[in-house]
């Protein structure tokens, strides 16, 4: 589904509210095919985080001996914040890419983890996103789990998983409290002119709105300056990597 504005793109929210969890001096990662978080990286740094360092995958200039020794930074603990997606994300932030329907007959096969195992060990900060919003993208429980949210107290884990961002709104990990179980994604946002229970009826798990007996906000529109910047500066940055999704994604608004 689209979210239609007449000022901005459903991928422009996206990006804008990828770009606002970013911080200064962080280390940020973009692994492969993924224009919208190299966008919202490229965006944050020409914002808020001049100084952040940005590890995109097929940025000109590229510091690594292809992706091993990026690789390696990561496992050292030198990436402070990757993205990951998922064909299906379950009510934890757990993700599947690898099949949908039963492993060994599938209904998909798809490409599989690409690293994502290790990424969401040991990065220290991740940010989930999908650039649709659908029942079926949103499942109670995986057909297969490519990589988890979290792990027992014994295995070595520096990561936590900061956020689920979708087109139609921001999810959070819950604390554990009377209403919710303790890492259960929460809706904490909408996106702009959303209502909570149309994104509820595009999810197939529980987000548990009745539990919390508060409205939902709504996250902030993308701004003029947040537009202005990501439609000039960013734009041409992104097209030296994503020539194709550069053109079409901001001629077209």
């Amino acid at each position: 589904m689209n979210i239609i504005s007449p000022s901005y793109s459903q991928d422009e929210l996206l990006i804008c509210m990828l770009a606002r969890e970013l911080r200064d001096h962080e280390v940020i990662g973009v692994g492969n095919n993924s224009p919208v978080p190299a966008a919202a990286a490229l965006l944050a740094k020409a914002l808020q985080a001049p100084s952040a360092i940005l590890y995109i995958l097929g940025q000109p200039g590229w510091p690594f001996e292809g992706t091993g020794e990026f690789f390696n930074l990561m496992q050292r603990g030198g990436i402070d914040v990757f993205f990951l997606s998922g064909a299906q994300i379950d009510a934890y932030g757990n993700i599947n890419l690898h099949v949908i329907g039963n492993y060994n007959q599938p209904k998909v096969r798809l490409p599989g983890g690409a690293g994502s195992a290790i990424v969401y060990f040991m990065c220290k900060r991740i940010l989930l996103f999908k650039t649709d919003h659908n029942a079926k993208g949103f499942p109670e429980e995986l057909d297969f789990a490519t990589s988890v949210s979290s792990s027992q107290p014994y295995v070595h884990r520096p990561s936590q998983l900061a956020g689920l961002f979708t087109p139609l709104g921001i999810f959070r990990p819950a604390a554990i409290t009377k209403e919710a179980e303790a890492g259960r994604l929460q809706l904490t946002h909408t996106a702009p002119g959303v209502q909570a229970h149309f994104v509820q009826a595009q999810t197939n798990f529980d987000l548990k709105l009745a539990a919390s007996g508060e409205p939902i906000p709504e996250t902030a529109a993308p701004s003029a300056e947040e537009l202005a910047t990501l439609r000039g500066v960013v734009s041409g940055q992104l097209e030296q990597i994503y020539p194709e999704f550069a053109r079409q994604t901001f001629s077209k608004v």
